[in-house]
C-alpha cells in the first residue's frame, strides 16, 4: 500500500446489520435444504419485526381521544345547524339603483348581440332566446315580425327598459354607459 492511498474495501469488510439475515456468499446453485433454511430465516426475521408493531394499547389509554373527537363532532354539528350570533352573518350585497339599471341595460345589449349573431348565421330571427344561445335572466324576447324584435327587462324602479331592433342607437349608449366597439351618437 502506498502512503496516502486508501485501502480497497471488500464485501467481507462491510458492516453487517444484526437484524438482516445473512445470505450465503457461495456462487452457483443451492440445495433445497439451504433454500428452505434461508426462507425460514427471512420469515422469522419479518415475524420478529412485525411483532414490535402488534403490541396492543394499554387498557384505558385512548378514552380521552374518543371523548374529545365526540365533543368536537357535536360542536361542529351544532354550529352547522344553528350558528351562534357571535359568529356574525355577512352583510347582504346591495347595489345602487343606478348600478342595477346599468346591469339591466347591459343584459339587453348582450342579449341583442346574441340575437343579431344568430340572425347573421341562420338568416332568420330565433323563435326564443334559448335558440340564440344562453338566455340571460330577467330578459324577455318579443318577436314582432321576421326582422323586428324587442328585448324587455325590468329596471330597479319597476319600469320596463326596452331594446328595439329598429332603433339605430342602443338605449345603453343614450344612458351614458360606454361599451367598447359600440359607437354612440356624435
Amino acid at each position: 500500500m502506498v502512503d496516502g492511498a486508501r485501502p480497497e474495501a471488500s464485501v467481507d469488510d462491510a458492516v453487517r446489520i444484526e437484524d438482516d439475515p445473512v445470505l450465503p456468499s457461495r456462487r452457483g446453485t443451492s440445495s433445497p435444504d439451504e433454500r428452505e433454511r434461508v426462507v425460514a430465516e427471512a420469515l422469522a426475521h419479518a415475524e420478529a419485526r412485525d411483532a414490535v408493531y402488534r403490541r396492543p394499547l394499554a387498557d384505558g389509554s385512548g378514552w380521552w381521544k374518543v371523548a374529545l373527537a365526540s365533543l368536537l363532532l357535536l360542536l361542529a354539528a351544532g354550529f352547522a345547524v344553528a350558528p351562534p350570533a357571535w359568529l356574525g352573518k355577512p352583510a347582504p350585497v346591495t347595489l345602487a339603483a343606478a348600478t342595477r339599471a346599468r346591469g339591466a341595460r347591459l343584459s339587453l345589449y348582450l342579449q341583442a348581440r346574441q340575437v343579431e349573431a344568430f340572425r347573421v348565421v341562420e338568416g332568420r330571427l330565433p323563435l326564443d332566446l334559448a335558440e340564440a344561445g344562453e338566455a340571460l335572466p330577467g330578459v324577455r324576447y318579443l318577436r314582432s315580425s321576421g326582422r323586428v324584435y324587442q328585448l324587455v327587462a325590468v329596471g330597479p324602479d319597476g319600469r320596463a327598459i326596452v331594446w328595439d331592433s329598429t332603433r339605430p342607437v342602443p338605449p345603453i349608449q343614450r344612458e351614458g354607459a360606454r361599451i367598447p366597439g359600440v359607437e354612440g351618437p356624435s
